[in-house]
């Protein structure tokens, strides 16, 4: 390769430049030689949107900002010798990535394409949201260490492998709640976890012959990236793997039950929890414990509605119908004798909602509590 064009992140006086001068340094140097060494001092957005006619390289030396490779594009590689901060590879959609350190939150964020290496370990959200047209290769994230807290939420089609070598958390190298929402893609992981994993979303596996010789395809190009080419005999025990593989639709199909029914909820909870399901057993044993209905009528019913006419506002009725016409059970019905008439409510039927008496133009309804 030939030798690098430097970029330093700092002036003469050795005051920290700004991230957009510095990224108009680095596009400007691009039309003299695809071959650069950035001294960053923790600029933003090192390597956003690079792309030529031929490949580019891009190693940095410095401390690294946010959105290291960011919307990176297809021909890019770039190489952070140390650790680098949040949002490494966002909405990548073909650059090649490598952290010879760890990583902080968020890496691969909604990335679409292109592949993250990371030689240490990640902080939480990595591989969350991800995208995958299947026209080109699935993105792809590869940690050495562990990762964090929500990995692979609503992961859409991206491939992880996370080695378990030297994690952060050697009880958990998945973190607490992987795979939430995941709809796509598949996680290799060697190491213990807390079994936390969202079951409605993933299933665990061992990986299969073909998974297997995929990852053993890649994993020495991944080792000689990050510089640790001795662990590919720790890596290649086939025993130590599992693979998390997204659900399919008629997989969780399968799982929905549906909300709980109130006879399962009295059946499984509340007679298992009461004594013969009655909280007040021991204080009124003579008590009636029949079922009440959400919607009471007959006796156990507080009002019931009287028509008496004249009404309140001392007006006979209209014999309008409307009392009749807005009950929603039906209820209201008018009877007739010796050219007299009147509306009676059916006890059976009426849920006591006041509607007769609301919609009444003289008032003739009005409602009386039981005796």
């Amino acid at each position: 390769m030939s030798t690098p064009q430097v970029i330093k992140g700092f002036d003469a006086q050795g005051r920290r430049i700004p991230s957009k001068d510095l990224d108009e340094l680095i596009r400007a140097a691009l039309k003299s030689g695809n071959y650069i060494r950035i001294e960053s001092y923790g600029q933003h957005n090192i390597g956003c949107r690079l792309h030529g006619d031929e490949p580019i390289t891009i190693e940095v030396t410095g401390p690294v900002g946010q959105r290291l490779g960011a919307m990176g594009m297809p021909g890019t590689t770039i190489i952070s010798e140390g650790p680098a901060s949040d949002d490494v590879g966002w909405l990548n959609i073909g650059a090649d990535i490598i952290v010879k350190g760890d990583a902080t939150n968020g890496v691969c964020n909604a990335m679409a394409a292109g592949r993250v290496m990371i030689g240490g370990s990640i902080g939480s959200r990595g591989l969350t949201m991800t995208k995958w047209n299947p026209e080109y290769d699935r993105p792809e994230l590869w940690v050495l260490g562990s990762v964090g807290d929500t990995f692979a939420e609503f992961n859409c089609g991206g491939v992880a492998v996370v080695c378990g070598v030297e994690p952060k958390r050697p009880g958990t190298v998945l973190g607490y709640r992987p795979c939430v929402g995941m709809v796509g893609g598949w996680i290799y992981y060697r190491g213990e976890t807390d079994g936390t994993y969202a079951r409605n979303s993933a299933r665990e596996q061992e990986p299969d012959d073909v998974q297997w010789q995929w990852l053993m395809d890649r994993m020495p190009e991944f080792l000689d990236k990050i510089g640790r080419p001795e662990l590919l005999e720790t890596l290649s025990r086939r025993e130590e793997w599992k693979v998390l593989v997204a659900m399919t639709p008629q997989e969780k199909a399968k799982l929905l039950k549906g909300p709980m029914s109130m006879a399962e909820f009295r059946r499984e909870h509340w007679d298992k929890t009461f004594k013969n399901g009655d909280p007040l057993a021991d204080l009124a044993p003579d008590l009636d414990r029949s079922p009440i209905p959400v919607i009471v009528t007959g006796e156990l019913r507080r009002k019931k509605p009287v028509w008496t006419s004249p009404g309140a506002q001392g007006k006979p009725c209209r014999d309008c119908h409307l009392c009749e016409t807005v009950c929603p059970t039906a209820a209201i019905s008018r009877q007739e004798s010796d050219e007299r008439f009147g509306y009676v409510s059916n006890d059976d039927k009426c849920i006591a909602c006041g509607f007769c008496r609301d919609v009444c133009p003289v008032s003739i309804w009005h409602m009386e509590p039981l005796p």
